[in-house]
């Protein structure tokens, strides 16, 4: 799993002080797809992984797209997925203006939360299932 700095600068940021839970917990990625969900596609790509971190008792959800081998590139010239914040908190999403363009078009922050919010509690579900695999 890759995190960018500025994604954990944000999630260390929007988590306040530490908690008594304390450590990191990182979910399995969860494969999901725009013609599998009930819900609104908030994402520009039809599918991608879904995670979740927990920092100190806090869930952080992201969304990264998923790129074929021969788009990854070789040794030295590796090319990482892009990876947005699955969150209806403000804060906590402005750690994707870097790769907002996964996000799908939208016209206002309010419909980007509506759209993000189901997701977001799909990946804390994944964080709850990964109690106890942390660092």
């Amino acid at each position: 799993m890759r995190v960018p700095a500025l994604v954990v600068a944000a999630m260390i940021t929007a988590a306040g002080p530490a908690k008594a839970e304390g450590g990191f917990r990182f979910s399995e990625d969860l494969v999901i797809r725009k013609h599998e969900t009930a819900h609104e596609w908030p994402f520009s790509v039809d599918e991608g992984e879904l995670n979740c971190i927990a920092v100190d008792g806090q869930k952080f959800v992201f969304f990264a797209e998923m790129l074929a081998p021969e788009k990854q590139g070789g040794f030295g010239k590796m090319v990482l997925p892009r990876r947005v914040v699955v969150s209806a908190n403000l804060v906590a999403l402005l750690a994707s203006l870097e790769d907002r363009a996964l996000y799908a078009p939208y016209d206002g922050l309010e419909t980007l939360i509506k759209r993000l919010a189901p997701f977001e509690r799909m990946g804390w579900a994944l964080c709850d299932k990964a109690e106890g695999k942390g660092i």
